[in-house]
């Protein structure tokens, strides 16, 4: 075995390592960095169920260790590490004297909000809550379908002008807190939904972004396990969700916050392993103590199947996943074996992001496998450009002056390299018709046009009991109210990327319909569309028959 300790500050590597369990002044996990100089050796890794973070780099994986079993899993796997931190609970308590003298100097910070302070779950229901109301016709409270295992309902925002009708315009869909100790991710996401109301009617191009699209906003997504993260002390370096035993419906309140192993609620799925694209096999673990346990089906928790059904309901034509931490533009695919059949212009997009933020854009695989996130799944069931970003370079949540404010708008040493930049670069990229399909024709006002697709994905080979890939059914259903003679839905192209490699696009089709609003079908067509493609459709019998009962 080869490790290191920390003497005196200073880091000395090759020393014998001491078990971080044995450390009687650590608070909290302690840092180490794997040396893991192939990528045979980041696959290994990755296996391990441990608790890895996306801090990476030539030869190196930096992890979080919660205790013994860490470390033996670590020595068993025959890898070496050094400790960069004995105890992150002491370096928590640096960021918290940064936020208490932050909040000393300013009431009121230039983030969009003026926020100086991370925000509780309760602060963002309450701040979307209100956005809709002052502001109905820019801003619509969205409720998700499920439930989560302690009975919350998930929210988020969406923003345009004339919010209130389905208009077949695109989608920019950014999400927050997928895993539960990330803070900045659910405040990057909040902070932008409220620069596009401040600046909905002042800014021109802020204005033509929410004339031609809509941004949905979801910061928190995993709410049961942000709320135990919050709260600090033991569970703040939570990840995943509240699942303590798997099959069971819902669970009461109090249990998320007793099972703890290897000094960390360890129970749990983690969500961003969860969506079914590639679900399963490398990348994630089927055993519930990982901290990138999958959970025991594609789609087994309440947060991937709300997001899941969002993105399903609508033309949702980019979409960024915020997390933390590393600076990093991560696309798909998670596993190596090919790259997504839209490669050239997937990264270009991603390049373009990553020189507004200053991240690093690259291959979700090359830092290390990861399958079950939702970018894998989005891109190959929708065709939606789907990102993660990794907020900072420290850690989890550090301080707020660094992480959010300086970090979203592009200020101190992130100085013109912002997240609101890129989010703005993405939202562009949405509502650009050279990036998906464009549907136009006649139809009779006042009907109710209907875009469907189903089809059937596979997860990867999650071994055990199963006998290869799972096949699953997906279907795509959004809907667009016709406001005029003419009307023009924005969709993502009927051609679907195929999970094989080599294939490239799925020659499918989208099956329109015209309808009363009543549901009555009245007309049905088959339409192939490509990306940045223009098609033509008349709907002559809807037409006809629309004012006929």
């Amino acid at each position: 075995m080869a490790g290191g300790v920390l003497t005196a500050g200073v880091l000395t590597a090759g020393a014998a390592a001491v078990p971080v369990a044995e450390r009687p002044a650590a608070t909290g996990p302690a840092l180490v960095r794997v040396h893991a100089p192939a990528s045979a050796d980041r696959a290994q890794l990755a296996g391990l169920g441990l608790d890895l973070t996306p801090r990476a780099g030539a030869g190196f994986v930096d992890a979080l260790v919660h205790g013994p079993d860490d470390l033996a899993r670590l020595r068993a796997a025959g890898l070496r590490w050094t400790v960069l931190e004995s105890d992150l609970g002491e370096r928590q308590r640096r960021y918290r004297e940064l936020d208490q003298r932050l909040a000393a100097q300013t009431a009121v910070s230039p983030l969009p909000s003026g926020r100086i302070a991370y925000r509780t779950l309760g602060d963002y229901e309450r701040e979307l809550r209100e956005l809709a109301a002052r502001y109905p016709e820019l801003v619509r409270l969205v409720r998700l379908d499920h439930q989560t295992l302690e009975g919350r309902w998930v929210y988020g925002v969406e923003i345009a002008h004339g919010v209130q009708m389905p208009d077949g315009r695109p989608v920019f869909l950014l999400m927050g807190l997928h895993h539960a100790r990330e803070w900045p991710s659910g405040e990057h996401a909040m902070e932008f939904a409220y620069d596009l109301v401040r600046h909905a009617y002042t800014d021109p191009r802020i204005a033509r972004l929410l004339r031609e699209g809509r941004a949905l906003i979801v910061p928190v997504v995993n709410p049961d396990g942000f709320e135990k993260s919050r709260a600090a002390g033991a569970l703040e370096w939570k990840r995943k969700n509240c699942r303590q035993w798997d099959g069971v419906v819902e669970h009461p309140v109090a249990e998320c916050a007793t099972y703890a192993d290897n000094g960390l609620t360890s129970r749990g799925v983690d969500v961003n392993r969860n969506y079914g694209g590639f679900w399963g096999g490398r990348g994630s673990s089927d055993q519930w103590w990982a901290q990138d346990y999958r959970g025991q089906a594609p789609f087994s928790e309440p947060e991937t199947r709300n997001v899941r059904d969002l993105v399903a309901s609508r033309q949702v034509t980019v979409l960024i996943s915020n997390h933390t931490y590393g600076n990093l533009v991560l696309r798909s695919p998670g596993v190596a074996g090919g790259n997504a059949p839209e490669e050239s212009l997937y990264q270009a997009l991603g390049d373009r992001m990553a020189t507004q933020n200053g991240y690093t854009s690259q291959a979700a695989y090359q830092l290390y496998p990861t399958n079950g996130t939702v970018e894998d799944w989005a891109y190959y069931a929708t065709g939606a450009l789907g990102y993660t970003f990794e907020i900072n370079p420290k850690d989890f949540h550090p301080d707020f002056g660094s992480a959010v404010i300086d970090e979203y708008l592009g200020h101190g040493v992130y100085a013109g390299k912002g997240n609101r930049e890129a989010y703005l670069v993405a939202f562009e990229t949405a509502v650009d018709p050279g990036y998906h399909g464009v549907v136009t024709g006649f139809a009779p006002v006042g009907a109710v046009l209907r875009a469907v697709k189903e089809f059937t994905m596979r997860t990867d080979d999650p071994g055990g009991s199963a006998s290869g890939p799972i096949a699953f059914r997906q279907r795509l259903e959004s809907a667009m109210t016709v406001t005029g003679p003419r009307f023009t839905w924005h969709l993502n192209p009927s051609l679907r990327p195929s999970q094989e490699p080599g294939v490239g696009l799925l020659p499918e089709s989208w099956t329109l319909s015209c309808t009363r609003p009543d549901g009555t079908v009245l007309e049905t067509q088959q339409v192939t569309v490509a990306r940045g493609q223009r098609v033509e459709v008349r709907f002559d019998r809807c037409l006809a028959r629309f004012a006929v009962r």
